[in-house]
């Protein structure tokens, strides 16, 4: 590419959100647009500004100069907030969302931010027009999230409602109350009709219809204080006695660990009204008197404590384990726990069993998850690491969100600080009602390890249950103490096998989740909440096999014996291997594979054959030294270490700007325009011969190949990966 198109690239490739917006726009425009001309859109739209959810419904009404008796049920009312300004297609796609579908009683949408290009992407402006205004910090809001809307106002700056809602819910509770309190009287009300088997009547338009003036507001997470107190006392709890919860713990030859999991929680949980039932698939003798012995002295220390340990040699099965566990527990409320977990101690934390159960209690709920994290002195700065605050069911499957990310600030729109809608939490601290998890049929012990949490919220969903993953309840997870982690190959193969089964138990949420737009990144791990943009470099890579005519044999033979001798003299004699690359120009040949991946499934944004184990990524960077790099062409070769077989694949540009940030350092650099260095091939494995391949890449008529990496392709009559 020249100058010229290096720059857009660059640009294009530091703003997906901008790249994502232009698709957006184009589709838009494409089905709204002549009608726009015509001015025959969105008539029976009425636009209503506000300045906040705690605005009355009273004033907004005479924000506009009418009275709130001037309210018409026939009407839509459009409600944007006055800091900002909506798309030309708002009306049009909300009034068609209206028409489509004559049981949407509201409707919202997404929207972003404006502000300069370094407030929203962190680049100069050096090259674009100075003060312009960009878009970007896009909010992708979830589905239909009842629980996230009793946290906060998530519906945010652009919505819509029927007026016949309106005057109806003003009706019935007074025109006094706040737009909070009305989209909450809303929502509670298609929560029933949706629990009844009905259309819930709320519509999520996955579109950016509204543009905020300043990014000063972005992380505020704003609500009516009122509508806790409302959603507390709609649904009256159970007596005390009927509030009893029988915690669960699987455990085996971890003495220690469950020692230290059972004081913290007699010490620091507030909750009383609790069992414990410790599960043992078959502990050591020593272990297993030892585990006697800490439930013993733990007795001594907690007066009235029940603890009961159920010990039988099994095999290792998670769900089993807990299946039994629960057929033992006599109390309302099941708490399924790690050994390995940990109870915060502090004003704050002891509360965390009822923040919990103030949600399981709610009829509609299944499973209730709490925030984990990581133990003290793996956080950044004094800030605690968070290991889990919920699971989103990506592209490349179930993923613990905000994982490994400093639980400081505001992420993502409160993901670290506000109780949300998830479509799955955590079995390491899952609470459930005893008659929801039977009426479910428990955990299936067809997932021994992996997934069977995922796969028992899964359940749960499609029987009309929401989970909610609570963040003001907050506990230590000392990950995997107790099975390990899942890094040896017969455990990736155990895994990779056991989300096939999954999805295979549920085709419709593979590569689905109601509360994760499907605008967020998919097919990678991100625990950012990225725009899930689609650059060449993201998209499948189609294989060239070379050697296949005689001239492309000749080039070939040429390139192999240039890097096979230069391979030869590296190994026998360094001075001769550097005159050589001096001479030849190998000397500036630069080459890195950083990771070779297996199982992301990225085929322009969709699964090979709904297998994402069938997927090979190979990501690192090549550049040239003292060269102009925006214009050199580069290609990757795998070639086999066992045969005369080479595959080739063009390497699109890929922002690598850490790389660039040491190329190009000093002001008498030659080496310029690195930026886009950066290496990720995506090959489906099916389109290669089975073997063993070494990598190269191939550069100014040179190929440098990689000593230590290769890529295994095993026969797909063989298991496994080699």
């Amino acid at each position: 590419m020249n100058q010229n198109q290096y720059e857009q690239e660059l640009f294009a490739q530091r703003t997906p959100y901008l790249q994502w917006l232009k698709q957006q726009e184009t589709t838009l425009a494409r089905q709204y647009g002549q009608q726009l001309e015509q001015g025959a859109l969105g008539k029976q739209i009425h636009t209503l500004p506000f300045s906040s959810c705690m605005d009355h419904m009273n004033d907004v009404g005479h924000a506009r100069d009418h009275s709130f008796a001037e309210f018409q049920g026939d009407r839509i009312y459009l409600f944007a907030r006055d800091a900002g300004r909506l798309s030309p297609y708002a009306k049009a796609v909300f009034a068609k969302a209206f028409l489509d579908d004559a049981d949407v009683v509201l409707a919202y949408a997404d929207e972003d931010y404006s502000g300069s290009l370094r407030e929203l992407y962190g680049i100069g402006e050096a090259d674009r027009q100075s003060g312009a205004r960009y878009r970007g910090a896009p909010w992708f809001k979830p589905g239909f999230s009842p629980d996230t809307l009793v946290s906060f106002f998530y519906v945010g700056s652009v919505f819509a409602v029927r007026g016949d809602r309106i005057l109806e819910v003003t009706g019935k509770y007074g025109s006094d109350i706040s737009l909070h309190e009305l989209v909450y009287r809303i929502f509670m009300e298609a929560l029933g009709r949706r629990r009844q088997g009905v259309t819930c009547g709320i519509a999520h338009l996955p579109y950016t219809l509204y543009t905020n003036d300043s990014l000063a507001d972005k992380d505020r997470t704003e609500g009516d204080g009122k509508i806790r107190l409302l959603y507390r006392a709609e649904e009256r709890c159970k007596g005390a006695d009927n509030d009893k919860i029988s915690i669960v713990i699987p455990s085996k030859d971890n003495a220690d660990v469950l020692r230290k999991c059972l004081e913290t929680l007699v010490q620091y949980t507030d909750y009383s009204c609790y069992e414990v039932i410790v599960v043992d698939n078959g502990s050591s003798p020593e272990q297993r008197a030892r585990i006697s012995r800490v439930i013993e002295t733990l007795k001594t220390k907690k007066s009235g404590l029940a603890v009961h340990y159920l010990y039988r040699e099994r095999a290792f099965n998670f769900s089993a384990m807990c299946n039994a566990g629960a057929r033992q527990a006599s109390g309302a409320y099941l708490l399924f726990l790690n050994d390995d977990i940990e109870i915060l101690g502090g004003a704050d934390g002891g509360q965390w069993l009822d923040r919990m159960l103030a949600y399981g209690r709610k009829s509609h709920v299944g499973a209730v998850g709490a925030k984990l994290y990581y133990p003290p002195g793996q956080g950044e700065r004094g800030c605690h690491k968070i290991q889990h605050a919920g699971i989103t069911n990506m592209g490349i499957g179930p993923a613990h969100k905000l994982g490994g990310m400093a639980d400081e600030g505001c992420l993502y729109h409160g993901h670290n600080t506000q109780n949300y809608d998830m479509l799955a939490v955590t079995a390491a601290c899952m609470l459930i009602r005893r008659s929801v998890f039977d009426s479910a049929g428990g955990f299936d012990e067809d997932f021994p390890v992996a997934y069977n949490d995922v796969e028992l919220c899964f359940r749960l969903y499609q029987m009309g249950y929401f989970n909610v993953q609570v963040n003001e309840a907050v506990l230590i997870h000392h990950e995997s103490l107790s099975r390990g982690q899942d890094t040896l190959p017969e455990r990736q193969r155990r895994l990779a096998g056991e989300k096939q089964k999954l999805y295979q138990k549920y085709p419709l949420l593979n590569a689905a989740d109601p509360f994760y737009s499907p605008h967020l990144v998919q097919w990678r791990r991100d625990v950012e909440y990225n725009t899930g943009y689609l650059y060449a470099f993201d998209r499948q890579a189609e294989p060239v096999m070379r050697g296949c005519d005689r001239a492309a044999k000749k080039r070939e033979r040429s390139l192999f014996k240039r890097a096979h001798i230069r391979d030869m003299l590296c190994e026998k004699c360094a001075p001769a291997a550097k005159l050589y690359d001096r001479l030849t120009g190998y000397c500036d040949m630069m080459f890195h594979i950083d990771n070779i991946r297996y199982g992301d499934g990225i085929t322009d944004g969709k699964t090979t054959d709904n297998n994402t184990d069938d997927m090979v990524v190979i990501e690192g960077w090549s550049a040239v030294r003292n060269a102009d790099n925006a214009d050199l062409p580069r290609r990757l070769w795998l070639i086999g270490a066992e045969s005369c077989c080479a595959y080739e694949f063009d390497i699109a540009p890929k922002l690598r700007e850490d790389v660039a940030a040491v190329l190009e350092e000093g002001a008498g650099n030659r080496t310029k325009n690195t930026a886009l260095s950066g290496i990720q091939v995506n090959i489906a494995i099916s389109t290669l011969k089975p073997g063993t391949y070494g990598i190269g890449v191939v550069c100014n008529n040179k190929l440098v190949c990689d000593q230590e990496k290769y890529v295994a392709i095993p026969d797909k009559n063989t298991e496994g990966k080699v």
